[in-house]
């Protein structure tokens, strides 16, 4: 069986460590498993997602790992939906590292950030916990194994479906093209299998498909040869 981080202390173990090898300031948000350790919602995760501001900070932190003793590899089949292109291995311990776009052109946004809860300075890293509404749409959008079982754990919490919304509504209409909004149906999907599979009511269901139906008609429209008239 392959080892996991099972503290939220020994997640901020590895933080610390990364933040006392920056030589300058890097911003990043706390994903996934690390962040739902921290709040109690998980037992263990097999990586440290983390998302910087910006491709510097990324780099930065790459660096910092290295310094500790970590690889830094291509990405697994796992990650297939992600924008990661390096992960940081050392051990039983995995970073993932993402610039601002975590899948296609759904990113890092002020929104998120300002959401991230328990900011926390750490030698020169500064990281916040994502806040819950955001973790349960990334983990949507990934769909690794048990994904789906944390997105129950997260809906537990009494989380704001309309935040969630307003976040995916804003990210799918700002500027990108109609192929990088795909990650619309992947959130479409993952929200069918948990009403479906777990009986989780998604209140914000009908109005994802139709976000999901509107990428699919703008796609065809673009891939469909133009008829002369």
């Amino acid at each position: 069986m392959e080892s996991q981080i099972s503290s939220r202390e020994e997640v901020e173990e590895i933080l610390k460590g990364l933040g006392e090898q920056l030589k300058e300031p890097v911003a990043f948000l706390v994903i996934g498993g690390a962040a739902m350790l921290e709040y109690g919602l998980k037992d263990a995760t097999k990586d440290i997602d983390l998302v910087c501001r910006d491709a510097t900070g990324k780099a930065r932190l790459l660096e910092a790992a290295k310094s500790l003793g970590f690889e830094v590899f291509g990405p697994e089949k796992r990650h297939a939906r992600l924008g990661l292109d390096r992960v940081a291995i050392k051990g039983e311990h995995t970073l993932d590292i993402f610039a601002g776009r975590i899948s296609y052109d759904f990113g890092l946004s002020e929104g998120m950030w300002q959401r991230g809860k328990k900011t926390r300075l750490l030698g020169k890293a500064e990281m916040r916990y994502a806040a819950v509404e955001d973790i349960f749409s990334l983990k949507l959008i990934a769909n690794r194994p048990r994904d789906l079982e944390d997105c129950v754990s997260l809906a537990s919490t009494k989380m704001d479906f309309e935040a969630i919304y307003s976040e995916i509504l804003a990210q799918y209409f700002k500027a990108g093209t109609v192929e990088e909004k795909i990650w619309i149906t992947y959130l479409e999907e993952g929200i069918g299998k948990l009403e479906e599979d777990y009986q989780l009511q998604v209140t914000i269901a009908d109005r994802i498909s139709e976000l999901a139906n509107e990428y699919r008609e703008r796609l065809y429209q673009k891939l469909s040869p133009s008829r002369p008239g």
